[in-house]
């Protein structure tokens, strides 16, 4: 007996790429990666999907996008869920929030949601009173849909600093569009404003809280600066980093993974930046003896979010060189098992990529 197709959604299969690429870590971009997925799905006792199953659903342009859906059953129980009736349960009641906010799967681009159409026009008392209701709203889904969307209206819009300064309070923006959709690109326009004014009010002496968010904003903000060379703007924030704030193990531990290999990461920046060899390699070696120590503590999600952070600033510094990189790779060599064959002997730089932890990189 053939095996029944069915007939996949836009909605449903972006939002199946999404998850099937947060599920292994990395976004499906080539035939190799289709070639990883495969492999994983299969060693997590699963039935086998070809390469070339998954390169047709997700890269292939001319896809109908009518697969068996004994091939969406795997795909969902990889990602967590029973099976597929499930899977589209859930996406269902998503889609139908979705369009609250008039976002509609159009072939059109120029076709705006409501809530791109009041950033554009900086229209925002409406936008206001919708994103009141989120602070007693306790769906996540929603919440990420709703900063999803905010994301990419701001993303296209030239003057957001109104929005900015009106929405950076809202804990919705603060935790699912600023924290969960970081832009470490600064590719927002008035993106810098944005952080500052997330920054705005925090007491790093007041909470653990406050204390993650002041490191959380300020390194995205020195590591913008030490990339686009604005010396003067790096090193004042480089300076209350390390040198006011200066945080001790104790500190650090009360902190998410993120924050803490950010910091760790922009302290390498900042000792590059003041031309301190010496300091850089000395505190590049404590870093890796240290983690070395605690490294089977940390979950493979922190190991990723470590390697991450420590691999792009070790990319970009002018100290620290290939023997630090192989010494990098060499303590991380087990993480490499969950991704493409021959990544591991790649530069930092094309490394990096699929390692990125930004939620953000799945919205393109």
């Amino acid at each position: 007996m053939p095996k029944p197709n069915f007939v996949l959604t836009s909605f449903q299969k972006n939002e199946l790429y999404k998850q099937l690429c947060l599920q292994i870590g990395f976004p499906i971009r080539t035939k190799l990666d289709c070639k990883k997925v495969s492999e994983l799905i299969e060693h997590a006792g699963l039935s086998g999907i070809s390469e070339s199953t998954i390169y047709r659903l997700f890269l292939l342009s001319t896809n109908e996008n009518h697969p068996y859906l004994h091939t969406l059953n795997i795909l969902v129980q990889f990602c967590g869920y029973k099976d597929w009736n499930e899977f589209e349960t859930v996406q269902n009641e998503t889609e139908q929030f979705v369009f609250g906010f008039g976002k509609f799967q159009s072939s059109n681009s120029n076709f705006k949601s409501l809530i791109a159409v009041c950033i554009h026009t900086n229209e925002l008392k409406p936008l206001l009173h919708y994103t009141e209701q989120f602070d007693s709203n306790n769906n996540e889904k929603h919440k990420a849909k709703f900063a999803e969307e905010i994301f990419q209206s701001v993303l296209t819009n030239k003057h957001n600093d109104s929005f900015f300064k009106k929405f950076s309070h809202f804990s919705v923006i603060r935790e699912h569009f600023f924290e969960m959709l970081a832009d470490p690109t600064f590719s927002i326009p008035g993106y810098e404003a944005g952080i500052q004014y997330y920054l705005k009010g925090l007491k790093h002496e007041a909470s653990d809280k406050d204390l993650q968010d002041v490191v959380f904003g300020n390194c995205l903000l020195f590591r913008h600066y030490y990339i686009t060379h604005q010396s003067d703007k790096a090193q004042k924030i480089g300076k209350f980093l390390f040198a006011e704030l200066k945080l001790n193990p104790e500190q650090l531990a009360k902190l998410h993974m993120f924050p803490v290999a950010r910091y760790w990461s922009c302290k390498l920046m900042y000792l590059d930046l003041n031309n301190q060899s010496k300091a850089t390699v000395r505190f590049f070696e404590q870093l890796l003896e240290e983690l070395s120590k605690k490294l089977s503590l940390l979950t493979i999600e922190e190991q990723r979010i470590v390697f991450y952070s420590l691999a792009e600033s070790l990319a970009l510094n002018t100290i620290l060189h290939e023997a630090q990189h192989l010494q990098l790779k060499a303590l991380f060599a087990h993480l490499f098992e969950f991704f493409p064959k021959h990544l591991i002997e790649q530069k930092l730089d094309k490394i990096v990529p699929y390692f990125n932890k930004n939620s953000s990189i799945y919205l393109f």
